[in-house]
């Protein structure tokens, strides 16, 4: 993700212990890591919920174009065409 090699990781570690002092080392580091899990759980979180919303838009769109395919309808009305054509001739033969 970052790209933070030995050196640098380093070089902070010495600043922050100059800052902070050694007594309060262990409190910073562990409120540290609390606030970069939090970080992660709710990018991981945010990641999720964007992946399941693109995955039911792509159903949707999936079963817009199913139902709304013109060749589905046209048989239908032709076969519903030739059923009442039969009716009415064999009531006409009547």
């Amino acid at each position: 993700m970052f790209d933070i090699g030995f050196g640098e990781i380093l070089v902070i570690f010495v600043v922050l212990l100059l800052v902070v002092g050694p007594e309060r080392m262990p409190t910073v580091a562990r409120t540290t890591a609390l606030w970069l899990k939090k970080i992660r759980g709710l990018i991981s979180q945010v990641k999720q919920e964007v992946e399941q919303e693109l995955h039911a838009e792509e159903l949707r769109q999936s079963l817009r174009k199913n139902i709304d395919l013109p060749d589905l309808k046209k048989p239908h009305q032709d076969s519903s065409d030739h059923t009442h054509h039969s009716i009415k001739k064999s009531s006409d033969d009547l």
